[in-house]
């Protein structure tokens, strides 16, 4: 099995069998994660012919995430995906390590010391299903991004800054902020607030120029009580869930 290095030139061969896995793929993400941490991607050939892919993310010297591990359905149950997961694995040797599972794969992390630990939910939302008074909005601006993004990542600026992502943060509460970006047959939208009033202000502002029944998604966890609530308070209809699981916990 031969490993390389995945380049930007590979995503749409990647994007092609990603769809065929009905797998719920961020375009903009992948494209800026790829950027700003190149060495974290992989693509593996058995003979030269693709075999699959794996994306191993180091955040930190203690943190990583492992995600997209894919093997093309012609190599399948002959170990490969243990394989590449155990290289996704020495890549972050010594980090805590997250993932996200598919409901029902839970069993091939365990085998490799990984723990369940919550459910990631996914909720749908449909412009004018529910209509807010804007006297109940709090003013919501298009602040500067350079300026509101201080002391966030590279990878987050570089995310934010992106064109094609709408953003915007309440005036006075810059530590409130949204963005949004094509998802799906819709929007994706992610929030970042202490506040729910903040947060449905900042949805509301988002989602105002989008047509009638537009799909809107929202991505949280019971970890997350604000944007539970938010969803709850909209709503919304969870549309997926996946298991986020750890191979070790952190002492805090």
């Amino acid at each position: 099995m031969q490993i390389q290095r995945l380049k930007t030139s590979d995503l749409e061969l990647f994007y092609t069998y990603a769809k065929e896995e009905q797998w719920d793929i961020e375009d903009i993400h992948i494209r800026t994660l790829l950027k700003i941490h190149p060495d974290d991607f992989f693509i593996f050939y058995e003979n030269e012919e693709l075999l699959g892919y794996v994306v191993a993310l180091k955040e930190s010297s203690e943190f990583g995430f492992i995600s997209s591990l894919l093997v093309l359905k012609k190599f399948r149950s002959l170990g490969y995906g243990a394989k590449i997961f155990s290289i996704a694995l020495t890549h972050l040797k010594n980090c805590q390590i997250a993932l996200d599972s598919v409901l029902g794969q839970e069993k091939f992390y365990e085998k490799f010391g990984f723990k369940a630990y919550f459910d990631v939910n996914t909720y749908m939302f449909q412009t004018g299903e529910l209509s807010i008074q804007k006297s109940k909005t709090l003013e919501v601006s298009s602040v500067d991004k350079e300026d509101s993004l201080r002391g966030q990542s590279k990878y987050f600026k570089s995310l934010l800054l992106d064109k094609n992502v709408s953003y915007r943060a309440i005036k006075e509460h810059t530590d409130s902020f949204a963005f949004a970006f094509a998802y799906k047959d819709g929007y994706k939208i992610t929030i970042q607030s202490e506040d729910v009033n903040h947060a449905l202000s900042l949805f509301f502002a988002l989602c105002q120029n989008y047509e009638n029944k537009t799909a809107v998604y929202l991505q949280s966890s019971m970890q997350n009580t604000m944007l539970e609530a938010l969803a709850q308070a909209l709503g919304m209809k969870r549309v997926l869930h996946s298991t986020r699981m750890y191979n070790k916990i952190l002492a805090s």
